[in-house]
């Protein structure tokens, strides 16, 4: 996986279907995945468990908005919001999903 230091060129290895990773200004981290199927995955940081349940209320409330995003942790405990990728997204679309999921859009 490459570290980027820009959106642009976090978006540029992800058209090119290079694993990279870019953390925003904020601090919070974007990974793009190509094995086991293309996979966005955001570490928001920080995340408390509040802003995880309110996560987890929009997933079951807006089931069709956020199809294929799921919520898990990372082996250290830090809240991963995923985002399964079909291939036909707009990327800065699919970035905006999980940034509106972890309300942060």
């Amino acid at each position: 996986m490459i570290r980027v230091d820009s959106q642009r060129a976090f978006l540029a290895a992800w058209l090119r279907g290079e694993a990279c990773s870019w953390c925003d200004p904020v601090g919070h981290e974007l990974r793009f995945y190509t094995q086991s199927g293309p996979t966005l995955q955001l570490l928001p940081a920080p995340f408390s468990s509040f802003r995880l349940r309110e996560a987890l209320m929009r997933r079951f409330l807006a089931p069709g908005r956020y199809e294929g995003c799921y919520l898990s942790a990372t082996p250290e405990g830090a809240p991963l919001l995923m985002l399964q990728l079909t291939g036909s997204e707009v990327p800065q679309d699919a970035i905006g999903t999980l940034y509106s999921l972890a309300d942060m859009a």
